[in-house]
């Protein structure tokens, strides 16, 4: 992982502090040292590339949200990142869609990275949702094929999103370790019911989540990473679990990544319900992959993507 310049806590407060609103441009203090931490530049290889960032009001959240956007480009593609995650641990996907001639469109989930809210937590799935219709209508793109890729959090909220939403705007959808269930959900969801009403925050812990060993380094030093886990987010997705038909979202089909060696979701327990969810499902199970798709080794992310760039028409 990139780590060219120093960052700290202070500095990405004050970055958060100053976005504009998107769409207004301004200079933005300390931009330039958050790309550059987080491997984000893209228009130091893509001289063309036009980086944008501000603020997206969704609720009671300010959410940041980034564009890359080319010349010429053939698609659009929408980011919605993991649990615990954000837009900067995501270089390799943005990469990869900008080598293939893709605007990219990502924003830090509600108590994630940039965006405000308590960290890691919400009140609702719903508010996942909320999000991702609010990035869509604030940002303005060329008409082009628009498509999303969610990981784990990012594909439940894509779930949440498709039940509330009045038309699925996704000509492509995919799905990389998608939650449903997490692994040892009946456990977690015990200690959810003896805790709740008495702490708000329990201790993070660092799954090795993928066999890339410089990633997992970065992780457990970024300075955007939480190291508690808010309550409130069981809470959400005890909630989300209970109210949710597993039931054609009538979206159409999508193609699902998994890997076999993730221990983060219950993934036996997740696919046929995901098939469910979208009728046509394609599943690519991918051997040797932990819950960390987006920054598993680069093996590994080369053969995925092989079939994304095929299921998207990226070829």
């Amino acid at each position: 992982m990139p780590r060219d310049v120093a960052l700290d806590a202070a500095s990405l407060q004050a970055l958060r502090a100053a976005l504009p609103r998107f769409g207004e441009e301004a200079r933005v203090p300390g931009l330039d040292r958050y790309l550059t931490f987080y491997g984000l530049a893209f228009s130091r290889e893509y001289a063309a590339c036009r980086h944008r960032i501000g603020r997206v009001a969704s609720g009671r959240y300010a959410l940041a949200t980034q564009c890359w956007e080319l010349p010429g480009a053939r698609h659009t593609l929408l980011l919605v990142h993991g649990f615990l995650d954000h837009v900067g641990l995501y270089r390799h996907i943005i990469g990869h869609a900008l080598a293939r001639q893709c605007n990219v469109i990502a924003f830090d989930l509600p108590g994630h990275g940039l965006s405000t809210g308590t960290p890691t937590a919400i009140n609702d799935f719903s508010e996942y949702a909320d999000a991702i219709q609010a990035v869509l209508h604030a940002v303005d793109l060329p008409r082009l094929p628009l498509q999303v890729v969610g990981q784990s959090t990012g594909g439940a909220a894509l779930v949440a999103y498709a039940r509330q939403c009045t038309a699925w705007p996704f000509t492509g959808t995919v799905l990389l370790a998608p939650l449903l269930r997490p692994a040892g959900w009946q456990r977690v969801r015990a200690a959810h019911a003896l805790l709740h009403r008495f702490v708000d925050c329990v201790p993070r812990g660092f799954a090795q989540n993928s066999s890339d060993a410089d990633f997992l380094a970065f992780v457990r030093a970024d300075p955007l990473q939480s190291r508690r886990i808010h309550v409130s987010w069981v809470g959400a997705l005890r909630r989300w679990l209970a109210e949710l038909p597993i039931a054609d979202l009538g979206v159409g089909p999508a193609l699902l990544v998994q890997g076999d060696a993730d221990g983060t979701v219950d993934w036996r327990f997740n696919l046929p319900r995901y098939g469910q969810l979208f009728p046509g499902l394609r599943i690519e199970l991918l051997h040797g992959a932990g819950h960390q798709l987006a920054n598993e080794s680069e093996t590994l992310r080369a053969r995925y993507l092989r079939q994304v760039d095929r299921y998207l028409g990226w070829g």
